[in-house]
Protein backbone atom coordinates (compact mmCIF):
# COMPACT_ATOMS: atom_id res chain seq x y z
CA UNK A 1 0.00 0.00 0.00
CA UNK A 2 3.08 2.62 0.94
CA UNK A 3 4.89 1.88 -2.45
CA UNK A 4 1.22 2.36 -4.37
CA UNK A 5 0.18 5.33 -2.91
CA UNK A 6 3.74 6.59 -3.05
CA UNK A 7 3.57 5.86 -6.90
CA UNK A 8 0.50 7.30 -7.56
CA UNK A 9 1.13 10.61 -5.39
CA UNK A 10 4.51 11.20 -7.48
CA UNK A 11 2.81 10.92 -10.74
CA UNK A 12 0.42 13.30 -9.64
CA UNK A 13 3.04 15.95 -7.58
CA UNK A 14 6.02 18.55 -8.30
CA UNK A 15 9.37 16.92 -6.97
CA UNK A 16 10.82 20.29 -5.93
CA UNK A 17 7.45 22.03 -4.77
CA UNK A 18 5.53 18.78 -3.66
CA UNK A 19 8.12 15.92 -2.90
CA UNK A 20 6.43 12.86 -1.56
CA UNK A 21 8.79 10.57 0.94
CA UNK A 22 8.52 7.14 1.29
CA UNK A 23 9.79 6.02 4.60
CA UNK A 24 10.40 2.30 5.93
CA UNK A 25 11.48 0.87 9.04
CA UNK A 26 13.29 -1.92 7.97
CA UNK A 27 13.79 -2.55 4.34
CA UNK A 28 11.16 -2.53 1.86
CA UNK A 29 9.02 -5.82 2.05
CA UNK A 30 10.02 -6.60 5.24
CA UNK A 31 6.53 -6.93 6.67
CA UNK A 32 3.47 -8.67 5.87
CA UNK A 33 3.47 -7.67 2.52
CA UNK A 34 6.50 -9.60 1.77
CA UNK A 35 5.66 -12.64 3.17
CA UNK A 36 2.10 -12.62 1.17
CA UNK A 37 0.83 -15.35 -0.99
CA UNK A 38 0.37 -12.18 -3.30
CA UNK A 39 -2.81 -14.29 -4.88
CA UNK A 40 -4.20 -12.16 -7.29
CA UNK A 41 -7.86 -13.05 -8.09
CA UNK A 42 -11.40 -11.57 -8.69
CA UNK A 43 -13.46 -14.18 -6.66
CA UNK A 44 -14.95 -11.34 -4.45
CA UNK A 45 -18.76 -11.70 -3.36
CA UNK A 46 -18.78 -7.96 -2.90
CA UNK A 47 -19.36 -5.70 -6.53
CA UNK A 48 -16.73 -3.10 -5.15
CA UNK A 49 -14.30 -5.38 -4.14
CA UNK A 50 -14.63 -7.85 -7.36
CA UNK A 51 -13.90 -4.37 -9.71
CA UNK A 52 -11.13 -3.54 -7.85
CA UNK A 53 -9.52 -6.66 -8.04
CA UNK A 54 -10.46 -7.18 -11.49
CA UNK A 55 -8.85 -3.64 -12.36
CA UNK A 56 -5.59 -4.87 -10.64
CA UNK A 57 -5.48 -7.64 -12.24
CA UNK A 58 -5.16 -5.73 -15.33
CA UNK A 59 -2.34 -3.57 -14.08
CA UNK A 60 -0.17 -6.30 -13.08
CA UNK A 61 -0.80 -8.58 -16.33
CA UNK A 62 0.43 -5.04 -18.14
CA UNK A 63 3.39 -3.99 -15.80
CA UNK A 64 6.37 -4.88 -17.72
CA UNK A 65 5.53 -4.34 -21.05
CA UNK A 66 3.93 -1.00 -20.06
CA UNK A 67 6.87 0.03 -17.35
CA UNK A 68 9.86 -2.88 -18.27
CA UNK A 69 9.00 -3.67 -14.59
CA UNK A 70 8.11 -7.58 -14.24
CA UNK A 71 6.51 -8.54 -11.13
CA UNK A 72 6.16 -12.26 -11.17
CA UNK A 73 3.23 -12.18 -12.85
CA UNK A 74 1.70 -15.81 -13.77
CA UNK A 75 -1.69 -16.60 -15.09
CA UNK A 76 -1.88 -19.98 -13.66
CA UNK A 77 -6.04 -20.18 -13.08
CA UNK A 78 -7.72 -19.73 -9.75
CA UNK A 79 -10.17 -22.36 -9.01
CA UNK A 80 -12.13 -21.50 -5.79
CA UNK A 81 -13.57 -25.09 -4.63
CA UNK A 82 -16.67 -26.15 -2.75
CA UNK A 83 -17.80 -29.85 -1.36
CA UNK A 84 -20.35 -31.37 -3.16
CA UNK A 85 -22.92 -31.84 0.11
CA UNK A 86 -22.13 -27.69 0.65
CA UNK A 87 -25.42 -26.67 -0.77
CA UNK A 88 -24.90 -22.96 0.51
CA UNK A 89 -21.39 -22.42 -0.88
CA UNK A 90 -22.34 -23.86 -4.00
CA UNK A 91 -25.57 -21.44 -3.69
CA UNK A 92 -23.34 -18.12 -3.30
CA UNK A 93 -20.37 -19.18 -5.73
CA UNK A 94 -23.34 -19.32 -8.52
CA UNK A 95 -24.04 -15.96 -7.14
CA UNK A 96 -20.83 -14.72 -7.19
CA UNK A 97 -19.87 -15.77 -10.68
CA UNK A 98 -22.75 -13.78 -12.06
CA UNK A 99 -22.07 -10.89 -10.15
CA UNK A 100 -18.62 -11.24 -11.51
CA UNK A 101 -19.28 -11.82 -14.80
CA UNK A 102 -21.39 -9.07 -14.92
CA UNK A 103 -18.63 -6.63 -14.24
CA UNK A 104 -16.51 -8.21 -16.90
CA UNK A 105 -14.55 -10.95 -14.95
CA UNK A 106 -13.72 -14.25 -16.39
CA UNK A 107 -14.73 -16.93 -14.01
CA UNK A 108 -17.17 -19.32 -14.84
CA UNK A 109 -18.86 -22.41 -12.74
CA UNK A 110 -17.16 -25.68 -12.90
CA UNK A 111 -18.17 -29.39 -12.79
CA UNK A 112 -15.86 -32.48 -10.93
CA UNK A 113 -14.87 -33.96 -13.80
CA UNK A 114 -13.44 -30.20 -15.57
CA UNK A 115 -11.87 -29.54 -12.22
CA UNK A 116 -10.03 -32.55 -12.65
CA UNK A 117 -8.82 -31.89 -16.22
CA UNK A 118 -7.86 -28.33 -14.62
CA UNK A 119 -5.95 -29.24 -12.13
CA UNK A 120 -4.42 -32.83 -12.88
CA UNK A 121 -4.89 -35.49 -9.75
CA UNK A 122 -7.00 -33.62 -7.52
CA UNK A 123 -9.03 -35.76 -5.64
CA UNK A 124 -12.83 -34.59 -5.44
CA UNK A 125 -15.79 -36.11 -4.83
CA UNK A 126 -18.73 -36.24 -8.09
CA UNK A 127 -21.08 -33.54 -7.03
CA UNK A 128 -18.39 -31.38 -6.00
CA UNK A 129 -18.04 -28.00 -7.94
CA UNK A 130 -16.02 -24.64 -8.61
CA UNK A 131 -15.42 -20.98 -9.68
CA UNK A 132 -12.42 -20.61 -12.58
CA UNK A 133 -11.01 -17.49 -13.10
CA UNK A 134 -8.32 -18.50 -15.89
CA UNK A 135 -6.61 -15.10 -15.96
CA UNK A 136 -6.21 -15.40 -11.60
CA UNK A 137 -2.78 -16.47 -10.50
CA UNK A 138 -0.39 -14.90 -8.40
CA UNK A 139 2.54 -12.39 -8.16
CA UNK A 140 6.11 -12.21 -6.42
CA UNK A 141 5.35 -9.92 -3.10
CA UNK A 142 9.24 -9.13 -2.78
CA UNK A 143 9.55 -7.94 -6.45
CA UNK A 144 5.97 -6.24 -6.90
CA UNK A 145 6.58 -3.70 -3.68
CA UNK A 146 10.31 -3.25 -5.25
CA UNK A 147 8.62 -2.78 -8.87
CA UNK A 148 6.07 -0.38 -7.77
CA UNK A 149 8.96 1.78 -5.22
CA UNK A 150 11.45 1.87 -8.58
CA UNK A 151 8.67 3.57 -10.72
CA UNK A 152 7.77 5.91 -7.66
CA UNK A 153 11.43 7.21 -7.35
CA UNK A 154 11.22 7.50 -12.00
CA UNK A 155 8.49 10.32 -10.51
CA UNK A 156 10.23 12.22 -8.24
CA UNK A 157 9.74 10.11 -4.86
CA UNK A 158 11.94 9.39 -2.47
CA UNK A 159 12.68 6.60 -0.21
CA UNK A 160 14.10 6.56 2.94
CA UNK A 161 15.19 3.04 4.68
CA UNK A 162 15.67 2.07 7.85
CA UNK A 163 13.63 5.02 9.62
CA UNK A 164 11.90 3.64 13.50
CA UNK A 165 10.10 4.97 16.01
CA UNK A 166 7.89 7.42 14.06
CA UNK A 167 6.52 9.89 15.98
CA UNK A 168 3.71 11.81 14.65
CA UNK A 169 3.93 15.68 14.87
CA UNK A 170 0.99 17.74 15.70
CA UNK A 171 0.21 21.73 15.94
CA UNK A 172 -3.07 23.22 16.89
CA UNK A 173 -4.55 19.40 16.18
CA UNK A 174 -3.14 19.62 12.66
CA UNK A 175 -0.64 16.63 11.76
CA UNK A 176 2.53 18.74 10.57
CA UNK A 177 5.21 15.94 10.11
CA UNK A 178 6.89 12.88 11.58
CA UNK A 179 9.56 12.70 13.94
CA UNK A 180 11.64 9.55 13.92
CA UNK A 181 15.07 7.87 14.09
CA UNK A 182 16.90 9.49 10.91
CA UNK A 183 15.40 12.86 11.85
CA UNK A 184 11.98 15.46 11.11
CA UNK A 185 10.19 15.13 8.50
CA UNK A 186 7.72 17.71 8.09
CA UNK A 187 4.55 17.58 5.49
CA UNK A 188 1.28 19.10 5.32
CA UNK A 189 -0.22 15.37 4.38
CA UNK A 190 0.76 11.51 5.87
CA UNK A 191 -0.62 8.82 5.22
CA UNK A 192 0.22 6.00 7.87
CA UNK A 193 0.58 2.19 5.95
CA UNK A 194 1.93 0.90 8.46
CA UNK A 195 -0.71 -2.33 8.82
CA UNK A 196 0.16 -3.90 12.53
CA UNK A 197 1.60 -1.02 13.98
CA UNK A 198 -0.72 1.45 12.82
CA UNK A 199 -3.03 1.29 16.38
CA UNK A 200 0.79 2.02 18.42
CA UNK A 201 1.43 4.77 16.38
CA UNK A 202 -1.94 6.30 16.97
CA UNK A 203 -2.56 5.36 20.41
CA UNK A 204 -1.13 8.37 22.02
CA UNK A 205 -3.82 10.24 20.29
CA UNK A 206 -6.60 8.78 21.94
CA UNK A 207 -7.52 7.50 17.92
CA UNK A 208 -9.14 3.88 18.21
CA UNK A 209 -8.94 2.27 15.09
CA UNK A 210 -11.34 -1.29 15.24
CA UNK A 211 -8.39 -3.21 14.63
CA UNK A 212 -6.95 -6.79 15.51
CA UNK A 213 -3.67 -8.39 14.31
CA UNK A 214 -3.95 -11.74 14.19
CA UNK A 215 -0.83 -14.46 13.29
CA UNK A 216 -0.80 -16.26 10.28
CA UNK A 217 1.44 -19.75 9.52
CA UNK A 218 2.38 -20.63 5.92
CA UNK A 219 3.76 -23.67 5.39
CA UNK A 220 6.40 -24.96 2.31
CA UNK A 221 7.02 -28.35 0.76
CA UNK A 222 8.78 -29.19 -2.65
CA UNK A 223 6.58 -28.40 -5.68
CA UNK A 224 6.29 -31.48 -7.93
CA UNK A 225 7.72 -30.79 -11.13
CA UNK A 226 5.14 -30.37 -14.05
CA UNK A 227 5.74 -31.63 -17.76
CA UNK A 228 6.22 -28.91 -20.18
CA UNK A 229 4.61 -30.39 -23.31
CA UNK A 230 2.61 -27.43 -24.04
CA UNK A 231 4.16 -24.55 -24.16
CA UNK A 232 3.12 -22.64 -27.32
CA UNK A 233 2.03 -19.52 -25.29
CA UNK A 234 5.47 -19.14 -24.00
CA UNK A 235 8.14 -20.58 -26.01
CA UNK A 236 10.67 -17.56 -27.10
CA UNK A 237 14.25 -17.80 -28.79
CA UNK A 238 16.44 -15.92 -26.83
CA UNK A 239 19.36 -16.94 -28.73
CA UNK A 240 19.42 -13.33 -30.36
CA UNK A 241 17.27 -11.03 -28.81
CA UNK A 242 19.28 -7.77 -29.57
CA UNK A 243 16.71 -6.64 -31.88
CA UNK A 244 14.09 -6.14 -28.86
CA UNK A 245 13.08 -3.66 -26.21
CA UNK A 246 13.76 -5.28 -22.76
CA UNK A 247 10.37 -5.20 -21.82
CA UNK A 248 9.59 -7.65 -24.41
CA UNK A 249 11.67 -10.19 -23.53
CA UNK A 250 10.58 -12.79 -20.79
CA UNK A 251 11.99 -12.84 -17.44
CA UNK A 252 13.54 -16.13 -17.35
CA UNK A 253 11.59 -16.42 -13.16
CA UNK A 254 8.66 -15.90 -15.04
CA UNK A 255 8.81 -19.19 -16.83
CA UNK A 256 9.50 -21.64 -14.67
CA UNK A 257 6.72 -24.71 -14.68
CA UNK A 258 3.79 -23.88 -12.02
CA UNK A 259 1.89 -27.57 -11.14
CA UNK A 260 -1.03 -26.77 -10.90
CA UNK A 261 -3.64 -23.25 -10.42
CA UNK A 262 -3.87 -21.87 -6.97
CA UNK A 263 -7.13 -23.37 -5.18
CA UNK A 264 -9.03 -22.29 -2.21
CA UNK A 265 -10.29 -25.02 -1.22
CA UNK A 266 -13.29 -24.23 1.11
CA UNK A 267 -14.20 -27.86 2.24
CA UNK A 268 -10.73 -28.19 3.69
CA UNK A 269 -10.46 -24.47 5.06
CA UNK A 270 -6.66 -24.10 2.95
CA UNK A 271 -4.87 -22.50 0.48
CA UNK A 272 -2.61 -24.01 -1.97
CA UNK A 273 -0.44 -22.01 -4.13
CA UNK A 274 2.49 -22.79 -6.19
CA UNK A 275 6.18 -20.78 -5.97
CA UNK A 276 8.09 -22.22 -8.91
CA UNK A 277 10.67 -19.41 -7.91
CA UNK A 278 11.79 -21.36 -4.64
CA UNK A 279 10.35 -25.16 -6.29
CA UNK A 280 7.98 -24.98 -3.58
CA UNK A 281 4.08 -24.93 -2.83
CA UNK A 282 2.67 -22.65 0.07
CA UNK A 283 -0.04 -23.96 2.06
CA UNK A 284 -2.04 -21.56 4.36
CA UNK A 285 -6.00 -22.00 6.20
CA UNK A 286 -8.80 -19.90 4.52
CA UNK A 287 -9.82 -17.86 7.03
CA UNK A 288 -9.51 -16.24 10.40
CA UNK A 289 -11.32 -17.77 13.29
CA UNK A 290 -8.67 -19.70 14.56
CA UNK A 291 -6.22 -17.51 14.39
CA UNK A 292 -4.29 -16.21 17.28
CA UNK A 293 -3.94 -12.27 17.97
CA UNK A 294 -0.91 -10.45 18.32
CA UNK A 295 -0.47 -7.97 20.94
CA UNK A 296 3.17 -6.67 19.74
CA UNK A 297 3.99 -6.80 16.20
CA UNK A 298 7.63 -6.69 17.29
CA UNK A 299 7.57 -10.22 18.82
CA UNK A 300 5.62 -11.59 16.56
CA UNK A 301 8.36 -14.99 16.17
CA UNK A 302 9.48 -17.03 13.71
CA UNK A 303 8.25 -20.42 15.07
CA UNK A 304 5.31 -22.15 13.11
CA UNK A 305 3.21 -24.99 15.39
CA UNK A 306 3.87 -28.47 14.73
CA UNK A 307 0.04 -28.91 14.47
CA UNK A 308 -0.40 -26.50 11.92
CA UNK A 309 2.74 -28.26 9.62
CA UNK A 310 0.78 -31.39 10.23
CA UNK A 311 -2.60 -30.23 9.49
CA UNK A 312 -1.29 -28.65 5.90
CA UNK A 313 0.32 -31.83 5.02
CA UNK A 314 -2.49 -34.21 5.95
CA UNK A 315 -4.91 -31.54 4.47
CA UNK A 316 -3.24 -30.59 0.96
CA UNK A 317 -1.78 -34.35 0.49
CA UNK A 318 -5.91 -35.77 1.00
CA UNK A 319 -6.60 -32.52 -1.94
CA UNK A 320 -3.40 -33.60 -4.04
CA UNK A 321 -2.31 -37.56 -3.36
CA UNK A 322 1.23 -36.37 -5.75
CA UNK A 323 2.23 -33.99 -2.10
CA UNK A 324 2.30 -36.90 0.02
CA UNK A 325 6.16 -37.49 -0.98
CA UNK A 326 6.88 -34.27 -1.63
CA UNK A 327 9.59 -32.90 1.54
CA UNK A 328 9.19 -30.11 3.53
CA UNK A 329 10.69 -26.66 3.24
CA UNK A 330 10.43 -24.51 5.78
CA UNK A 331 7.50 -22.38 6.98
CA UNK A 332 7.08 -18.95 8.17
CA UNK A 333 4.54 -16.73 10.00
CA UNK A 334 3.27 -12.98 9.71
CA UNK A 335 0.72 -11.13 10.45
CA UNK A 336 -2.80 -9.88 8.85
CA UNK A 337 -4.44 -6.66 10.13
CA UNK A 338 -8.12 -7.33 10.25
CA UNK A 339 -11.35 -5.02 11.14
CA UNK A 340 -14.53 -6.09 12.14
CA UNK A 341 -16.11 -6.39 8.51
CA UNK A 342 -12.78 -7.56 6.65
CA UNK A 343 -12.90 -4.63 4.84
CA UNK A 344 -10.07 -1.92 4.98
CA UNK A 345 -10.10 1.27 6.31
CA UNK A 346 -8.91 4.18 4.00
CA UNK A 347 -9.04 7.43 3.88
CA UNK A 348 -8.55 10.75 6.80
CA UNK A 349 -8.81 10.68 9.97
CA UNK A 350 -11.01 13.78 11.10
CA UNK A 351 -10.13 13.79 14.65
CA UNK A 352 -6.76 15.17 13.23
CA UNK A 353 -6.73 16.84 9.64
CA UNK A 354 -3.49 16.11 7.69
CA UNK A 355 -3.75 12.26 8.58
CA UNK A 356 -5.33 9.62 6.28
CA UNK A 357 -4.69 5.71 6.87
CA UNK A 358 -4.60 2.56 4.89
CA UNK A 359 -4.74 -0.28 6.95
CA UNK A 360 -7.00 -3.81 7.50
CA UNK A 361 -6.78 -5.13 4.26
CA UNK A 362 -7.61 -8.28 5.73
CA UNK A 363 -5.14 -10.46 3.36
CA UNK A 364 -6.47 -8.39 0.15
CA UNK A 365 -3.41 -5.93 -0.08
CA UNK A 366 -2.21 -6.93 -3.41
CA UNK A 367 -5.57 -7.18 -4.88
CA UNK A 368 -6.72 -4.10 -3.79
CA UNK A 369 -3.55 -1.86 -4.12
CA UNK A 370 -3.49 -0.53 -7.64
CA UNK A 371 -6.77 0.89 -6.82
CA UNK A 372 -6.02 1.90 -3.30
CA UNK A 373 -3.05 3.68 -4.59
CA UNK A 374 -4.60 5.34 -7.25
CA UNK A 375 -7.90 6.50 -5.00
CA UNK A 376 -5.81 7.63 -2.02
CA UNK A 377 -3.49 10.12 -4.41
CA UNK A 378 -6.78 11.69 -5.45
CA UNK A 379 -7.97 12.29 -1.97
CA UNK A 380 -4.68 13.55 -1.23
CA UNK A 381 -4.84 16.26 -3.92
CA UNK A 382 -8.54 17.40 -3.98
CA UNK A 383 -9.25 15.23 -6.95
CA UNK A 384 -12.85 13.40 -7.43
CA UNK A 385 -12.17 9.66 -6.13
CA UNK A 386 -12.78 7.76 -8.97
CA UNK A 387 -10.96 4.54 -8.27
CA UNK A 388 -13.22 3.60 -5.84
CA UNK A 389 -15.89 4.62 -3.53
CA UNK A 390 -14.27 6.58 -0.29
CA UNK A 391 -17.77 5.88 1.66
CA UNK A 392 -17.52 1.74 1.75
CA UNK A 393 -13.85 2.20 3.11
CA UNK A 394 -14.40 5.02 5.60
CA UNK A 395 -13.58 4.44 9.08
CA UNK A 396 -17.12 6.72 9.76
CA UNK A 397 -18.93 3.24 8.85
CA UNK A 398 -17.48 2.49 12.30
CA UNK A 399 -18.36 5.15 13.99
CA UNK A 400 -21.76 5.60 13.04
CA UNK A 401 -22.22 1.69 13.91
CA UNK A 402 -20.99 2.39 17.29
CA UNK A 403 -17.96 0.05 17.03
Amino acid sequence: MGTCVALHAATRCDPLKEPVILIEKDRLGAGSSGRSNAIIHQGYGDRQLAGMARDALKVYAGLEQNTGRSVGYRRTGVLLLAGRDDAAAQAELDRNIEMQSSIGIDARRVEAEEIRGIVPGIEIEDGSVGAFEPEGGFVDSARTIQAFATLARDRGAATRIGVKNPTILVENGRAIGVETSAGTFYAPMIVLATGPWTPFILRDFDIDLPLRVVRTQQHFIRMPIPSRDDEDETAFDSSDSSEFETRFIPDPLDRMPVAHPVVFDLQKGLSIRCDPSEARTRVERLGFKQLPDVSDPEQLGSEVDPEFIRWARESVSSRLPIYETMPDVGSQAAWITLTPDERPIVGPIKEMPGLYVATGFSGNDFQLAPSIGEGMAQMLMGEPVSAFDPEFFSLDRFQQAGT
